[in-house]
């Protein structure tokens, strides 16, 4: 059940972030699967900091 579980909250995470008006269920489906899974919270922070550098502080 764990399973079924975590496949819908990831393929609500990843489709939620391609639509705006749908991406507070992205951000939810995010904030849960790191409730439910602590060491993902590490590589979500790490994806946002190479995010946040790539697109703001990085000149090209």
């Amino acid at each position: 059940m764990v399973e079924s579980i975590t496949a819908a909250l990831i393929a609500a995470a990843v489709l939620g972030m391609w639509f705006s008006a749908t991406r507070w269920i992205s951000i939810s489906a995010m904030a849960l699967l790191c409730f439910l899974y602590p060491w993902l919270g590490v590589l979500v922070l790490i994806g946002s900091a190479a995010a946040f550098y790539q697109f703001k502080v990085r000149k090209p």
